[in-house]
């Protein structure tokens, strides 16, 4: 399988890919309707990235009940070994494609400083139509890969929790309240003695 264009300034080397059917490692091409490919960097050692892999695999379904597929996506795994990005495949149900092993470094040099990754490409051009980082940058991306899906649901692609997008900011939040009880507390303990 041939991917040829640019993602930027640089051309995307031929990728060879494969999918796992029943477990069994299969050579895989994109076929001939597709007119983009999601790449999708991603590791099952990355917490935020197990987090938003099951939202992803569930879009997938829901692409696959189409009767065409203008939008692929390919797992580029960040994984240690071929071993460990197959089993990340296999524990959470992936059915897209994946870069081969030795086919990854092919595409380094687009590689984001940070996963989970999605970067949506016209197939022909190369052209990026829309990137993002992080379980809300992936949701971005889904949102724009469904203009050419046809995928259409009454809720939005949520990557994760309310709590695993929100957790941070509410913890600060709830520092900053006992913080300030505690200021208010110790400042009326102060003026009783």
């Amino acid at each position: 399988m041939a991917l040829t264009g640019s993602l930027s300034a640089a051309a995307l080397p031929e990728l060879e890919m494969f999918r796992l059917d029943a477990g069994k490692k299969e050579s895989y091409e994109l076929k001939p309707e597709t007119r983009y490919v999601a790449l999708y960097f991603s590791a099952s050692w990355c917490g935020p990235c197990r987090k938003t892999t099951p939202s992803l695999v569930a879009e997938y379904q829901r692409m696959l009940e189409k009767e065409k597929q203008p939008v692929e996506i390919v797992l580029v795994g960040s994984d240690r070994s071929a071993k460990a990005v197959e089993d990340y495949m296999k524990n959470y149900h992936m059915r897209w494609p994946a870069l081969e092993w030795e086919a990854i470094p092919g595409v380094n040099s687009f590689a984001p400083a940070g996963i989970p990754y999605l970067v949506l490409v016209e197939r022909e051009t190369g052209q990026v139509i829309s990137k993002g980082t992080g379980p809300s940058g992936v949701e971005a991306v889904v949102t724009r890969m469904r203009e050419f899906t046809g995928v259409a649901t009454e809720e939005p692609f949520k990557a994760g929790s309310f709590v695993d997008r929100y957790g941070l900011l509410i913890a600060v939040a709830l520092s900053c309240l006992a913080i300030f009880l505690f200021q208010k507390w110790r400042g009326r303990n102060e003026q009783g003695a």
